[in-house]
């Protein structure tokens, strides 16, 4: 009898927690697309299904947030390709499309109008409109390279390209044609160098360009074997690799890649001061949509020297490269203005980078006053490097709590 009563006691005890964790009701109505940064990749490609992207050490943060109850997404676009580009393959992904990267853009930069195919939309409710007819928007959050793609894909959906749909005709793809800023609720950007990056100066920097000359030359030669589908670098348009369904015929060419490099059509141009600046010139924000910026830094000031120096738990990754934003000098660089305040840097990206693009209106976070159009910058985060954010090496219980409440403050807008 004793022992009947107590297993009774542990069900009416238990039984209600075990509902309520498998029946909880999601927390928003709208889905949320996570975009990577440079080289990074997403749910089409092998390697994240051993180590995602948001997450790697410290556990799958989609996969977690999906367990609370948001409906989470996480984009998988050319590593190193350029911001337009990755914003073309974002839409034919969110849409279950071909590729179209525009014919003006493609006859610019030479190399193929069109890329792969996707069957089936990544997200099912994008450009879809709810039982009231209401439009089912999307929240964006892109960490570096990722938050500038956002930005760009945002611009596009709601002001479209006039180049393009003069040089396409009746033949533009309905990405360009613009008119679909209401699909988005709220762009949210995770140390993004909206105004560059003083460590992507391959041109200036001899290690720097070794470096970028690797990843091209390393990913060129995986995407031609059977290793692609783990680790896809995505350039079939550029004429690197095959397209996914026609196998592996071995495309890869040194001359192309010197090619993509000396263009301005690349992940690492887009990066430069120069190019952010131009980049910035053509991105225009969205009024109806909320806009969050986090920033990070992770060096620390000499109390002698007065000069900045990584911290000891900064990403060894960045040893090569934090040091020399750390002692970059102040005056024109690639024909931008450069102040002290561009040392700061979380590893890869300066602080007064990712905090918003310039000339754009922005304001402190005020919890009480979240407005539209308007970047919310975020408290600084410091001792966080540039993959903090992915949760390498990161306390797994900081990094959740982080992207809960990254993803709960726009469900509380309307």
């Amino acid at each position: 009898m004793k022992k009947f009563l107590a297993l009774l006691l542990c069900f009416v005890i238990f039984t209600p927690c075990i509902c309520i964790t498998s029946y909880a009701a999601p927390v928003t109505e709208y889905p949320f697309v996570f975009v990577h940064g440079l080289m990074g990749w997403g749910e089409y490609q092998g390697i994240d299904k051993v180590m995602p992207y948001w997450g790697t050490t410290s556990g799958n943060i989609p996969a977690y947030l999906e367990r609370k109850g948001y409906d989470v997404y996480t984009a998988c676009v050319g590593g190193n390709s350029s911001a337009w580009d990755r914003a073309c393959e974002l839409y034919a992904q969110l849409t279950g499309t071909r590729v179209d990267y525009g014919e003006a853009h493609s006859l610019e930069h030479g190399h193929s109008r069109f890329g792969r195919t996707y069957k089936e939309p990544l997200c099912e409710t994008f450009g879809k409109t709810d039982k009231n007819g209401k439009p089912i928007k999307i929240n964006l959050v892109g960490h570096s390279m990722g938050g500038v793609t956002i930005r760009l894909f945002a611009s596009i959906l709601q002001y479209g390209d006039k180049k393009e749909v003069q040089k396409s005709g009746k033949d533009v793809s309905p990405f360009f044609k613009g008119g679909k800023g209401n699909y988005i609720h709220s762009i949210t950007t995770l140390s993004a160098p909206h105004n560059g990056a003083l460590s992507a100066d391959k041109d200036n920097d001899v290690i720097i360009n070794l470096m970028v000359n690797t990843f091209y030359y390393m990913w060129g030669i995986i995407d031609n074997t059977p290793l692609r589908p783990i680790w896809d670098i995505q350039l079939e348009h550029v004429g690197l690799t095959d397209y996914p369904d026609d196998g592996f015929d071995g495309k890869f060419d040194t001359e192309l890649i010197r090619k993509l490099l000396d263009s301005k059509d690349n992940a690492y141009y887009d990066l430069t001061v120069k190019g952010a600046a131009e980049a910035n010139e053509k991105i225009k924000m969205l009024d109806n949509v909320y806009y969050f910026s986090y920033s990070t830094e992770c060096v620390f000031e000499g109390p002698i020297t007065g000069r900045y120096y990584p911290e000891p738990s900064m990403n060894p990754l960045f040893l090569l490269t934090s040091p020399k934003v750390c002692t970059y000098e102040a005056g024109e660089f690639m024909g931008i203005e450069i102040d002290e305040s561009w040392r700061r840097n979380d590893g890869i990206v300066s602080t007064v980078s990712s905090a918003y693009p310039f000339g754009e209106p922005h304001k402190d976070f005020d919890e009480n006053k979240i407005e539209k159009g308007v970047w919310n910058v975020m408290p600084l985060l410091e001792s966080t490097d540039h993959t903090d954010f992915m949760g390498t090496f990161t306390d797994p219980i900081k990094i959740r709590k982080f992207y809960l409440e990254v993803c709960s403050m726009p469900c509380e807008l309307k």
